[in-house]
């Protein structure tokens, strides 16, 4: 697969929560997604309900909807700037009518299950967005963060094709689940390569400004996405000029042994 393909814009994007760079814009926000799409990178995520609503909305003001590939999740609580984000919300049978009716479509490509830490609820979730799944409502069907304890049992629900999780320099815990979710037969979809926004500023600080902020997001990019069991990566990017640098950052391929021991030393010492 093309570097560039791999990337999914994260619907962070659409937010001014969970990083610091400002809110983009409805303006800036189309011109996001269009230099998306234009460059290669056709797969958008919306975690949140105004998530979900900016990118319905962009999508019909650009009429490329045909071009893309959406994710969605069960958080289905609406905030404005500043406000909390809310936690997930087991899906019901309307939700899915609600969800179509936000992002302004017919159909939603690929739908995560949230776990709300209920195993009978969640069992139930699972049982529903199957339905969805048979009535041609949605494309797949994925999981949050599952644990290595339960990848196996897993593969006791059929209808799940790819799972969503953290993967960063951070995330010590990562590359054993991701191996044995491929391993399992489903798609590795990375997120969080930065971990937040403010961590960048913390490396770069740590870093006593012998790094470039820019070229630490570039070692954090590149260690996410080219690991050999990550198969695409959530980038949020709240400008156009990010979507360019992130692109350039995927093409320049994995990391050289040395700057990943690097990015590894220089991480540690900002904890």
């Amino acid at each position: 697969m093309n570097p560039v393909s791999k990337l999914i814009l994260g619907g962070h994007s659409f937010i001014g929560q969970l990083g610091n760079d400002p809110m983009a814009d409805f303006d800036m926000q189309t011109a996001i997604v269009s230099a998306c799409l234009d460059s290669g990178i056709t797969t958008f995520d919306t975690t949140y309900q105004p998530e979900r609503m900016a990118l319905g909305k962009i999508m019909e003001r650009l009429g490329r909807r045909n071009e893309a590939h959406i994710i969605a999740w069960n958080f289905f609580i609406d905030f404005g700037p500043g406000e909390n984000v809310g936690g997930p919300e087991s899906y019901k049978p309307h939700h899915i009518y609600a969800l179509l009716e936000q992002l302004q479509t017919n159909h939603i490509d690929s739908l995560v299950v949230h776990g709300v830490n209920d195993p009978n609820e969640d069992a139930r979730q699972f049982k529903l967005t199957t339905q969805w799944l048979n009535q041609g409502l949605i494309g797949r069907i994925g999981i949050w963060a599952p644990s290595l304890g339960n990848i196996d049992l897993l593969k006791n629900i059929p209808s799940l094709t790819f799972m969503v999780r953290p993967y960063n320099v951070l995330t010590d815990e990562a590359p054993p689940i991701f191996t044995a979710a491929k391993n399992a037969g489903l798609e590795t979809i990375a997120c969080s390569p930065f971990v937040r926004g403010w961590q960048l500023d913390k490396m770069a600080q740590a870093s006593g400004g012998i790094m470039h902020k820019q070229r630490i997001a570039d070692a954090m990019l590149r260690y996410s996405l080219h690991s050999p069991s990550v198969d695409r990566l959530i980038v949020s990017m709240r400008s156009s000029e990010l979507v360019r640098m992130n692109i350039e950052s995927a093409n320049q391929g994995p990391l050289t042994e040395d700057a990943r021991l690097e990015l590894i030393r220089l991480t540690r010492k900002a904890r």
